[in-house]
């Protein structure tokens, strides 16, 4: 039987303790400080900590003989984890929601096209359409006027719930957790 991954309600983000972890730490860390420091295990402290090598984020100090690795933050950008590959590459999913939470968060009122012509990426319409009518049904958005398909007028859009600066997650079960508050949201919770 094949394992699952836990939804991040359940799990918290590790990526994220270990970021937190090592920016608090100025004169190095080692994989088992780190994974001590989070309750991680130490494989996946040590694959984070490589992929940010990897992207120029820390630095592996010489070595001293008979000592573990230490490494050292070289580029801090802040609190929000850097999302890397393996390689040093960066992760780009998850970037439709966060342009169309941005794009929410600026205009206030908007329908799911102004959404998609303020962001800087390119976004099929079925997804700007699925995105907000999840967050209508779990009460993150209000209808200032509806859809008219017959007269081709689209719906336009109050944003009421704004809980912070990361996008609400659409889960695989169709729930949306907020990674701002930790809640999850049901569909029929707001509908």
């Amino acid at each position: 039987m094949r394992a699952t991954r836990k939804p991040v309600d359940q799990t918290g983000n590790p990526r994220e303790m270990i970021w937190a972890a090592i920016r608090k730490t100025s004169s190095g860390f080692t994989v088992a400080s780190i994974a001590d420091c989070v309750g991680s295990p130490p494989k996946t402290v040590r694959c984070y900590l490589t992929a940010l090598a990897a992207a120029g984020y820390l630095a592996v100090m010489p070595d001293e003989p008979g000592q573990p690795a230490r490494w050292v933050l070289v580029r801090d950008i802040g609190n929000e984890a850097p999302r890397v590959r393996p390689d040093g590459s960066p992760v780009t999913q998850g970037q439709v929601t966060e342009q169309l939470w941005r794009g929410m968060y600026m205009l206030k009122e908007f329908s799911f096209r102004d959404l998609i012509e303020t962001a800087s990426i390119e976004i099929p319409e079925d997804a700007a359409r699925a995105y907000c009518k999840l967050l209508l049904a779990t009460g993150y958005l209000r209808v200032l006027r509806k859809a008219e398909p017959t007269s081709g007028r689209i719906a336009r859009y109050r944003l009421v719930r704004n809980n912070g600066p990361k996008p609400p997650q659409v889960q695989r079960v169709k729930r949306v957790y907020d990674p701002n508050s930790g809640e999850v949201f049901m569909p029929e919770d707001h509908i």
